[in-house]
């Protein structure tokens, strides 16, 4: 009997100190996706200190800090706009910031904030955002926005935008 324990315990501890597999990590590496990515499909979490840095550019253009703004930029950042078009260099895009002068941002929240970094080093920030966009006149219109921001050396050097109409309900 005592043999037995002794031979129940060594097995109890070899199986114990064997490393543990992730077994979420085995089935996505095993999955076969039906549509294949054209940019990436393998993703880590990544810095959350960017997702800071978008809140704090944000915070300035509703604070009409455009200067503070611009600085989380960089001098070649690309804005691809909801509407599709395209903005190129730090100056351009600080002009475009500069728009939201004449509107005041309320009600502003984040659904979503999501820090990625992906299999060639790009570090990105996510973001879910909706707020309500008031006119001069009084006007109130609530949007919803998607935004992606990719960073390199600590600045946003790309950002991405989608927007619709915030639903009534």
């Amino acid at each position: 009997m005592k043999k037995l324990l002794i031979l129940f315990t060594v097995i109890l501890f070899f199986y114990c100190s064997q490393p543990q597999k992730n077994k979420s990590q085995e089935t996505t590496k095993n999955v076969k996706y039906i549509y294949e990515a054209t940019y990436l499909d393998d993703f880590k979490i990544g810095n959350t200190e960017l997702v800071i840095k978008v809140q704090e550019m944000i915070q300035s253009i509703i604070s009409k800090n455009y200067e503070k703004a611009g600085s989380y930029l960089s001098d070649n950042v690309v804005f691809a706009l909801e509407d599709g078009s395209i903005l190129e260099g730090k100056d351009e895009c600080v002009k475009y910031m500069k728009s939201y002068s004449s509107i005041e941002i309320e009600d502003y929240q984040i659904a979503v904030n999501l820090a990625l970094l992906d299999e060639n080093g790009d570090e990105w920030v996510l973001l879910w955002d909706t707020a309500n966009i008031v006119s001069k006149d009084g006007k109130s219109a609530g949007i919803n926005w998607m935004e992606t921001f990719r960073f390199k050396n600590g600045k946003i050097n790309y950002m991405n935008q989608f927007s619709k109409p915030r639903n009534k309900n």
